[in-house]
């Protein structure tokens, strides 16, 4: 089987189905789509309701590390993982992702968990967050940032949503920088989010356990949007006892598909084939 360890909105998953059509291959069971948010599968289910009917395709609410109980000892002949948080996420008014809308404070990938971005930043450590917004997000203004709102929460001040959370955020950048393409929140956002869904946790397991359970001579496709993230995976695709490399560089997005999608500039594709 095929598995697409995250799911979203079912581009990857609708592209594999074609493709394997085409190929006019044995499509029983064929492809397994994985994701932890429960709106991305009750969409996925809508979408691709006759493929989930004829068995072309099995849809299941999990993350990565639940990903092997799903293949339940299942061949794996390939797998696609897009690490990135999906459109459909990013443009939700009530999900927390973003900083253009007054959402809560979640950023919850899996609606199901208890803990949210509120939760996080309501008993956390000026340290912690300092140092969490420094691994996460590299930014070099980590240590004014969590004295910044650490101060807030102190005088019972915090944001309550996300579009206070960033111009909190902002206020601690000189003025030049705080109206740059890039808005100041943006590192800082992005290590909150890594946080609450401990995706490099994630990552890891999918790494450890998961890559080196796809079938001698399978299809190994990583895309991460990310410094953090495409680090683990260019390290773990180089153990050439395990991996062969078509190509030892990542393949990045042209000028035309930035153009046609700027959410593509930051990310990167590594691909490789099971020794």
């Amino acid at each position: 089987m095929i598995v697409d360890c995250t799911l979203g909105g079912g581009g990857h998953t609708s592209s594999i189905l074609k493709k394997m059509k085409a190929l006019h291959l044995n499509m029983k069971h064929r492809v397994l789509g994985l994701d932890r948010d429960p709106d991305a599968i009750a969409r996925a289910k809508i979408r691709f309701e006759n493929e989930i009917r004829c068995g072309e395709l099995e849809v299941v609410h999990s993350s990565f590390s639940q990903g092997l109980a799903a293949v339940n000892n299942r061949p794996i002949y390939g797998i696609m993982a897009d690490l990135g948080i999906s459109s459909d996420q990013i443009d939700s008014e009530t999900r927390g992702f973003s900083f253009r809308y007054p959402a809560p404070l979640d950023m919850r990938m899996n609606t199901h968990n208890d803990n949210s971005l509120a939760d996080l930043l309501a008993t956390i450590t000026e340290t912690e967050l300092s140092d969490l917004i420094w691994k996460y997000g590299e930014e070099r203004f980590s240590r004014k940032i969590a004295r910044k709102l650490i101060d807030l929460r102190s005088k019972n001040e915090f944001p309550k949503d996300t579009l206070r959370l960033a111009d909190a955020i902002a206020s601690v950048f000189p003025p030049p920088m705080r109206h740059k393409r890039m808005h100041p929140a943006t590192q800082t956002f992005q290590a909150l989010r890594i946080a609450v869904n401990e995706e490099l946790l994630e990552l890891e397991i999918l790494v450890q356990k998961i890559l080196p359970a796809v079938h001698t001579g399978g299809r190994i496709a990583v895309l991460a949007f990310h410094s953090l993230e495409d680090r683990v995976v260019k390290e773990t695709l180089r153990n050439q006892e395990l991996y062969s490399l078509p190509s030892r560089k990542a393949i990045q997005a042209s000028d035309e598909e930035i153009e046609a999608n700027p959410r593509s500039r930051s990310a990167k594709l590594r691909f490789a084939i099971r020794k």
